[in-house]
């Protein structure tokens, strides 16, 4: 090797050394004094073990801090590059608080925005994990990082649906970068350390934190207890999804058989319909090993929504929870049903739907958060699917619900009802008592009230019952087939079968609108 390269090579190991070093020996210290992994253990934890190949490690801050001074600015408090994660190649980045807090830099944020410019390039998925006070601010021209703030947001609005995009907040993400990891198809915080807050006055004491944006603000898909257990959930969740838009997910080998029947399914349903039931058992049943990875689970819970496998195959569950408030559809669940149905559609990945659910609520609260509005998203929503779409219908299929949910004119590939279905445009409880006022009034003033009622009642659920229904094909909402609880996990199997190659396109346009 030639003598004119010493010089060069010097050079670049005392660079790599520099940012190995990141923001010094007590700022790592502290780092995991708070129980944080630094951002390069971060993504070497991530990373399949010799996969990781780093990009811009050269770049520096190169205007002088607050205090007229340059500061070390390894990588530009970014670690960012190219990686294998179970085998799959992504892009990954990773801020560094250990350099000036983690905080976002004219050349830091420029360097993530060409990254997930470059992943839509090469079709692959973008992970970021997020760790920093916020902004970075210079002696001469205050906050720099706007210009490339803003091109890191289009990346990520453009190339939403086309690369899946994955984030973890395992510390503080604060100020404008905050919009980063909500603007991510899936969102992971660590409940210990992991804060996300645009700004403004903190009231609460769970403000900002993972409890905060997963029961309240619905934010975050999934809580971590530490940076290992995000980095393992952000494993288990790229295991059902495919590299981009134009693949299909990946099927496994199983060995759970698919034509397995279920007599616990006979159970699970209690035999008075005022009572509930927890749709998990139903799930737990039926997914291939009881593996049923749930996203979002405390917000709106009586919309449940997660990835399983039948057979193998890959599907998106959203189904209604009796448990929970009865398994309405209000704002939240609606909006938590519109988010997962859209990305799996984004991403071929089939919808089995599961409900038994009352409709929509009614009244002046209900109205006054906009109910109609955020149903007619579900609405919408649902009418341009065009990936495999599979309905269950279990028991309660009432009203506007009914439709949002997948019913036989809303486009499924296949609708499938136990016997215990009823389709109704309202409850059939509702409907006695405004139908049959005169004649209950009448029952009370002769002590005959519970009688006269629950006559009415049963004339109205023989009439709503998929068995009365099932004899008219296509007249009313109904079944494809009514099926016996039992044979619930084979005939979803053999429904995802036949839809795995189907062809369905929606009217050519320049895009949808969306109901506000």
């Amino acid at each position: 090797m030639g003598k004119w390269m010493d010089g060069y090579l010097e050079k670049l190991a005392a660079n790599r050394q520099e940012n190995l070093e990141a923001g010094g020996t007590q700022r790592i210290e502290l780092q995991h004094q708070l129980g944080k992994l630094t951002a390069r253990e971060r993504i070497e934890c991530l990373a399949d073990p010799g996969t990781f190949e780093e990009m811009g490690s050269r770049v520096r801050e190169f205007r002088f801090g607050l205090d007229g001074e340059a500061k070390p600015s390894p990588s530009d408090g970014v670690v960012m590059g190219l990686a294998e994660v179970t085998g799959r190649p992504v892009m990954v980045y990773s801020l560094d608080f250990t350099v000036m807090s983690g905080s976002i830099g004219d050349q830091g944020i420029w360097k993530i925005a060409e990254l997930v410019q470059m992943a839509a390039q090469e079709q692959m998925p973008v992970i970021g994990i997020f760790d920093s006070a916020g902004s970075r601010f210079s002696f001469k021209g205050g906050y720099v990082g706007f210009n490339g703030l803003g091109r890191l947001v289009r990346n990520y609005c453009r190339y939403s649906g086309i690369i899946p995009q994955i984030s973890m907040v395992l510390g503080p993400c604060t100020g404008p970068i905050a919009q980063v990891p909500v603007l991510s198809d899936f969102v992971i915080i660590n409940e210990k350390t992991g804060f996300l807050w645009w700004g403004g006055e903190i009231q609460s004491d769970d403000a900002g934190t993972a409890e905060f944006h997963m029961e309240k603000s619905g934010q975050c898909d999934l809580i971590a207890d530490s940076d290992e257990d995000a980095i393992d959930q952000v494993k288990q969740l790229l295991n059902f999804i495919p590299r981009n838009c134009w693949q299909k997910p990946a099927a496994i080998e199983s060995n759970d058989d698919p034509d397995r029947q279920e007599a616990a399914l006979l159970d699970v349903m209690p035999d008075d319909p005022k009572f509930t039931y927890d749709m998990h058992e139903v799930i737990d049943l039926i997914v291939d090993h009881g593996d049923f990875f749930e996203l979002k689970e405390d917000f709106a819970p009586n919309m449940v929504t997660g990835f399983a496998r039948f057979d193998g195959m890959v599907a998106g569950i959203a189904a209604s929870n009796p448990d929970e408030l009865s398994g309405i559809m209000e704002p939240d669940s609606s909006d938590k049903y519109d988010r997962f149905i859209m990305f799996l559609d984004s991403f071929n990945i089939p919808l089995l739907t599961i409900s038994d659910t009352p409709a929509f609520p009614p009244g002046d609260k209900w109205e006054r958060m906009g109910v109609i509005r955020h149903g007619a998203k579900n609405l919408h929503g649902y009418s341009h699917l065009t990936n495999p779409k599979v309905t269950l219908v279990l028991r309660r299929s009432y009203g506007g619900s009914n439709i949002v949910m997948g019913c036989s004119k809303m486009g499924p590939d296949f609708i499938y009802g136990w016997p215990s279905t009823e389709f109704a445009p309202t409850g059939p409880e509702s409907i006695v008592q405004a139908v049959f006022h005169k004649e209950l009034a009448k029952a009370r003033q002769e002590d005959k009230y519970d009688e006269v009622y629950n006559f009415f009642l049963s004339i109205l659920r023989e009439h709503f019952s998929v068995m009365t229904m099932g004899k008219m094909f296509t007249t009313y909402y109904t079944v494809h087939e009514v099926i016996d609880p039992r044979q619930t996990r084979s005939k979803i199997i053999k429904s995802l079968r036949a839809s795995a190659n189907k062809s369905e396109k929606v009217p050519e346009k320049r895009r949808y609108i969306k109901p506000a």
